[in-house]
């Protein structure tokens, strides 16, 4: 009895830890069309089906595009300082995630469909896919910098999304109050910008 209730306690923990941290599988960081044709066949596409979905290996190509870590702890975008300060928030259907470089992971914050305060837009309150940018004031309070850290990493997703097919598109519209409740966000944090992605 002791052993059943052992195995039950231990089965409850694991499903509560990987409700809350979801390990995503390695970035695939070689192969992809060449840079120069990938530049010149990124657009931006708001025609993202409702019944589209992305895969767990190209959220994972497409987050470490953006923000993972590449060499001696730098990352794929430059900061200005190496201050390092951008938090990539992912929005689905069922739950907000922070996105963790350093263990590749997800790590859920909230759960529940909250794609419709990350989005001004029909099509972006359906799509399977938002990454909210936001930065931590308390590691670059200058906005400039800031402002320069999102738009790199945006481009980056914006130049994975090309190579692989997927549709994409960033925007500013969107209920900045609500959705930084639902993303938990400190006082220091600053919310940039969302990028839909889909099919």
């Amino acid at each position: 009895m002791k052993i059943s209730k052992y195995l039950v306690a231990s089965t409850m923990l694991l499903a509560s830890l990987s409700a809350v941290a979801q390990q995503l599988p390695a970035p695939q960081v070689a192969g992809g069309k060449p840079l120069m044709e990938t530049i010149a066949q990124r657009h931006s596409s708001r025609d993202i089906s409702a019944q589209s979905t992305v895969t767990k290996q190209e959220l994972s190509n497409m987050l470490w595009a953006a923000w993972g870590i590449t060499h001696d702890g730098k990352r794929t975008v430059a900061t200005a300082m190496n201050k390092q300060e951008l938090k990539l928030y992912v929005i689905t259907a069922t739950e907000v995630s922070l996105y963790d470089a350093a263990t590749n992971s997800l790590k859920v914050v909230n759960t529940g469909d909250f794609r419709q305060y990350a989005a001004a837009q029909d099509y972006a309150k359906t799509a399977p896919l938002n990454i909210a940018f936001v930065a931590d004031a308390t590691l670059q309070p200058n906005e400039v910098c800031q402002g320069y850290t999102m738009g790199a990493a945006s481009q980056n997703i914006y130049l994975y999304c090309t190579q692989e097919g997927l549709k994409t598109v960033v925007r500013g519209s969107f209920d900045r109050t609500k959705l930084a409740q639902a993303l938990k966000l400190a006082p220091t944090d600053k919310l940039w910008l969302v990028q839909t992605v889909g099919r």
